[in-house]
């Protein structure tokens, strides 16, 4: 198959960006019932041909087709897999409590990830592993040695960035290295501030807590005995980001609205590399968008129910 070029895959993602839900769309989504927010996205041709009765069914088939696009648009796969390993831990989780528990898990998976879904698990399920992304083998080839499950998918995500890292070791790309950089980061600094709002202790916050960022992993402990966030976490690379969200934590509370800043800061991030067109920075900028779009339109939905 021929090489696509970047100047061709930006045009086309730059195309593609009209299919984003603009802010006037998502004033009439919120303001909408349910039945007329689901009837909004059917008119604007959301959902690539799923069910108009089932939002997560438009949600789930709008993001497989992303992916597949970029996949396809991609003239860097390499680069653009490493944002579709999130897609991979995701099955690897519930192929793998789906074995555990002995269920059947076969609806639970997505598409569109690098490995496809039923390889996934099947390899599980069958414990052959060649055919998974390096990082996650030995995940799964030590599983019994972790305590929970939520130690157990602690650990596929740390894997996810040892992917990372062996992939940008290799290829180096200094937008990409900077952006899953900030991405531990900004991950931890949540994952901070989850713990104490769940009570948890020091040693619990470190079985998920993520390599590869540039806070020291001390302030992290710090910060959760003290409660003094700003303090500890407000370091490294990205203290200004995180400076921002955290004071809007601290006005709202909302760990939610402290995950969509975050999300925002990530996408910010990408847009360095936006007006480089032989830049991977718009292909992935795009599909950071949608996915954030399709979480998003979840929230919204479930809201609604």
């Amino acid at each position: 198959m021929e090489k696509v070029s970047y100047p061709f895959a930006v045009g086309r993602i730059r195309a593609l960006e009209g299919r984003l839900i603009d802010a006037g769309r998502w004033t009439r989504l919120r303001e909408a019932s349910r039945g007329d927010a689901v009837r909004l996205l059917a008119e604007i041709g959301y959902g690539n041909g799923a069910s108009r009765d089932d939002p997560d069914a438009m949600i789930r088939a709008e993001q497989e087709e992303t992916r597949r696009v970029i996949a396809e648009l991609s003239p860097e796969p390499v680069w653009t897999d490493l944002f579709l390993l999130p897609t991979d831990a995701h099955n690897l989780k519930a192929a793998y409590k789906g074995r555990l528990l002995k269920q059947d898990v076969s609806r639970l998976l997505v598409d569109g990830g690098t490995v496809p879904a039923e390889l996934m698990r099947v390899s599980v399920e069958a414990g052959e592993y060649s055919m998974l992304p390096a990082a996650f083998r030995p995940v799964l080839e030590n599983a019994e040695r972790y305590e929970s499950l939520l130690a157990f998918s602690a650990a596929v995500d740390r894997a996810v960035f040892e992917q990372v890292r062996l992939v940008l070791k290799k290829k180096k790309n200094p937008l990409l290295s900077r952006y899953f950089a900030a991405q531990a980061d900004f991950t931890n600094v949540l994952s901070t501030l989850r713990a104490a709002a769940l009570g948890w202790d020091s040693e619990k916050l470190s079985i998920v807590l993520l390599a590869g960022g540039t806070i020291p992993a001390e302030d992290f402990s710090a910060a959760l005995a003290s409660g003094q966030f700003a303090s500890f976490l407000c370091k490294g690379e990205f203290a200004a980001p995180i400076r921002r969200v955290l004071e809007d934590y601290a006005q709202s509370g909302s760990l939610t609205d402290a995950e969509r800043r975050f999300t925002e800061e990530r996408i910010a991030l990408l847009k360095d590399g936006q007006d480089d067109p032989f830049s991977i920075g718009p292909v992935v900028c795009y599909l950071m968008q949608r996915e954030t779009e399709a979480r998003e339109l979840r929230v919204l939905f479930a809201r609604k129910s």
